[in-house]
């Protein structure tokens, strides 16, 4: 049977994830929307969604008690991805949009923590490239956004649907190949996950860490909830808005094949405080102005908000955490970072959204800003403990 290297499994399986991503995130709302759902339900329902999300961590990650529980972890939560997608085929009508929605992003989320955490686990086992490997997740993105964009132009809102489950059997088939290194424990991750978990939390480091990445990608929540309805508010055609998307996830893609280099020398809070002042600078542009190549700009800084708040993330948890709490660390940060701030932030602009327009966006700029003095206070307590 095929084994592939570490590097060859965890590249083809964030392939495979985020194609499916770049249908699923960019595109669900105006499939919602062709569904019947207006603005403020789409909203109320993306912010529920990224509870859900927010749940699959805490309520999944946890199970997985050792190392060896990863790719089982990977393939049962991906072949259950594909029960409730399948299920939209022919179940409909508010009732099973909503509960299947919320259950496609309980699990669909839960698979990037999942193979983040399988890479980190190779970042300290074998010294993986994290960023050469996940920027083959940025490519099947960018490809699929494209083609998702291109092909509304000649098909039904119903290719949303099909394509997202058409990607999701693929990458299951993926995962289920077996990688030719296995995931060892460390001799500390003899206790589980949810055992450790909260414990974690409470330490001043960690809270810091969640704090400082709840900031940076909650920031995101009005862009991932209302850019592509936003976008096509003001006339760009939906062509015009697959290649946005993919323009923010090309420009990401600097960092990740280039970054480990570029970075090598900077230590994860640098990372964040280049992310967090990117975050100001993005959102404002995205907050004032409708042309479109001050938003191609925009889109580029995706680059620093995201992929380099990653970087910064995965830099922090292999090499400047303790080794015990990589796990536990990559689920507060996947369940609290990326989806609890982000879906209490998607709350507030389904609430303002309407009212406020663009507006919106120079609120998520605000949040940039608040992690900057954070940032600047670790700067100075770390050089005070090391004179």
């Amino acid at each position: 049977m095929f084994k592939p290297k570490a590097a060859s499994w965890i590249s083809l399986y964030f392939s495979g994830l985020f194609f499916a991503w770049g249908i699923f995130l960019p595109f669900w709302a105006l499939w919602l929307e062709s569904e019947g759902l207006d603005p403020s339900q789409i909203g109320i329902l993306l912010g529920f969604s990224m509870l859900a999300r927010f749940l699959g961590n805490v309520l999944l990650m946890p199970r997985i008690k050792s190392a060896k529980h990863l790719l089982p972890g990977v393939r049962w939560v991906s072949f259950a991805s594909i029960l409730v997608v399948a299920s939209l085929c022919w179940l409909n009508g508010y009732f099973w949009l909503t509960v299947l929605t919320l259950a496609a992003n309980f699990f669909i989320a839960t698979l990037i923590p999942l193979g983040d955490a399988v890479a980190t686990k190779w970042v300290s086992q074998l010294q993986l490239d994290y960023g050469r490997v996940r920027v083959f997740g940025s490519i099947a993105f960018i490809v699929s956004s494209t083609l998702l964009g291109l092909g509304l132009t000649y098909f039904s809102h119903s290719l949303i649907l099909y394509a997202t489950l058409a990607s999701l059997v693929v990458m299951w088939g993926l995962s289920l190949l077996s990688p030719a290194s296995p995931l060892v424990d460390d001799e500390s991750d003899g206790e589980s996950v949810s055992s450790k978990l909260w414990p974690v939390l409470k330490q001043t480091h960690a809270l810091k860490f969640v704090a400082v990445t709840a900031l940076i990608q909650g920031s995101h929540a009005a862009y991932y909830a209302y850019s592509t309805l936003y976008w096509k508010s003001i006339g760009y055609a939906e062509s015009t808005i697959g290649y946005l998307w993919s323009i923010g996830v090309a420009l990401e893609m600097s960092i990740l094949i280039f970054g480990s280099k570029w970075f090598k020398s900077w230590n994860a809070n640098k990372m964040f405080l280049l992310a967090a002042m990117g975050g100001v600078i993005r959102w404002g542009i995205f907050g004032s102005t409708e042309a479109l190549p001050l938003m191609m700009l925009s889109q580029g800084l995706h680059a620093l908000t995201f992929a380099l708040t990653q970087l910064a993330a995965i830099k922090y948890i292999a090499s400047e955490a303790p080794s015990s709490q990589a796990i536990p660390l990559q689920a507060l940060y996947s369940a609290i970072a990326l989806n609890m701030g982000t879906a209490l932030l998607t709350f507030l602009s389904s609430a303002l959204y309407e009212p406020m327009g663009s507006g919106i966006f120079l609120i998520m700029g605000g949040l940039s800003a608040l992690a900057i003095p954070l940032l600047l206070l670790n700067a100075k307590s770390a050089k005070a403990s090391n004179s």
